[in-house]
């Protein structure tokens, strides 16, 4: 039998209850599928699944053991958890816990260290809180990371499914660790659970009553790794109300343009930091990212970019970012700014002003307002907007020069 099994239906689930009725707390003694003794120590953390406890083995790393609710404890929970362990690769479960009598009742893991991605990641302030250290180059390398873990659990044939920023663990050296792994899809065993913000414009209905497919799990990377590199900005988000995002999200609109897309007239990204994320990617990068958010709904036959080839992409942006590299300079590498904050009291000299295609308010240095009347035919412009003309004159040229 293949590690990779394709289904197209969902499993009927065995409802029947194979554990006891009893409620564990601390200090209780369980054992794992081989055997081992595993002691509960103190409660981390309870859910409407179950509870979360420290767990101690003899010449053992640290552990975490969940126990599922008596009433969780089902016939099709066991035979999923068993599934998963058996895959051959360094994974998020490690073994199921029986009791006395080799009744199911959770499963044991590694304990995951590290900080929610969500805590952290989508706000700068929160960011350079929490690794001060960091910059851009070490959020992209995040993101390379969380494509690699995604790529590799496709390849055992692991869909994630339930794919948010809740559900992954950073490390201060950028490696990752998913958590809530038991809700992942494996072959027919469906994923119930899912985070709007992530779901593929395709699926619709309750989150249990289809299987997910690797390209689903493609649009969720697509939107965690924008949003990290945008410090919590939605692909999606633009000026206006969050009823226009919403509309963008199930027509396909990007504010962004990519390959042969431009942006529809009026549609800005918002005025934040984060906007100015996507021209400093590289073009292979936001081709593939811009693809994966808007192929469905624009009706484009080409399958979504997989988390493989996004990894390919980040590495080659790693590299260009080091010394020597295309993009070795700090414009590239800073977190919030497209190129370092001028000092105060150039901040102070600086003149406010309305862009004149977006309208947005913007400040531009003095040697910039007298070069513009020089110019008495030059516009204010944004750096946005100047640089999406500049992509735009260019993707002309290329066009005019390929005919």
């Amino acid at each position: 039998m293949p590690i990779y099994t394709l289904h197209h239906q969902v499993r009927r689930l065995d409802e029947e209850l194979c554990g006891n009725g009893r409620k564990y707390s601390t200090e209780d003694v369980l054992f794992s599928g081989r055997g081992k003794r595993i002691v509960l120590g103190k409660l981390i953390a309870e859910g409407g699944e179950g509870s979360v406890f420290t767990a101690h083995a003899a010449s053992a790393s640290p552990l975490v053991a969940k126990l599922y609710h008596p009433n969780q404890r089902m016939r099709w929970r066991e035979q999923k958890l068993r599934l998963m362990c058996s895959r051959p690769i360094r994974s998020p479960w490690r073994e199921i816990l029986y009791d006395e009598l080799r009744r199911f009742v959770g499963v044991l893991m590694p304990r995951a260290d590290g900080v929610p991605l969500g805590a952290f990641a989508f706000h700068a302030e929160l960011l350079q809180k929490q690794f001060p250290s960091w910059t851009r180059y070490d959020l992209t390398r995040l993101c390379l990371n969380l494509s690699e873990s995604v790529h590799t659990l496709h390849r055992y044939g692991v869909v994630l499914g339930d794919l948010h920023p809740g559900n992954v663990m950073v490390s201060p050296d950028g490696s990752v660790c998913w958590v809530d792994a038991d809700s992942f899809q494996i072959e027919d065993y469906p994923c119930s659970v899912g985070t709007e913000q992530f779901r593929a414009p395709e699926l619709h209905g309750n989150f249990g009553d289809f299987l997910r497919t690797r390209s689903h799990d493609a649009y969720a990377l697509s939107v965690l790794l924008f949003m990290t590199l945008a410090l919590g900005l939605s692909p999606f988000a633009r000026q206006g109300s969050e009823e226009d995002m919403l509309e963008s999200v199930g027509k396909g609109v990007l504010p962004y343009p990519f390959a042969s897309y431009k942006p529809p007239t009026g549609f800005y990204p918002p005025d934040t930091p984060g906007r100015y994320v996507w021209s400093y990617l590289p073009r292979k990068l936001r081709d593939a990212l811009g693809h994966n958010f808007t192929c469905v709904q624009r009706r484009d036959l080409r399958p979504r970019v997989i988390p493989g080839y996004l990894a390919r992409c980040l590495q080659q942006y790693l590299r260009d970012m080091e010394p020597d590299g295309r993009r070795d300079h700090p414009i590239y590498r800073e977190i919030l700014h497209d190129r370092p904050c001028p000092p105060r009291n150039l901040m102070e000299q600086m003149i406010p002003n309305i862009c004149t295609d977006c309208g947005i308010r913007f400040r531009e240095a003095p040697d910039d307002v007298a070069r513009r009347l020089r110019q008495s035919h030059a516009k204010s412009l944004c750096k946005l907007c100047i640089r999406r003309r500049s992509a735009l004159n260019q993707a002309f040229r290329n066009s005019t020069t390929n005919h």
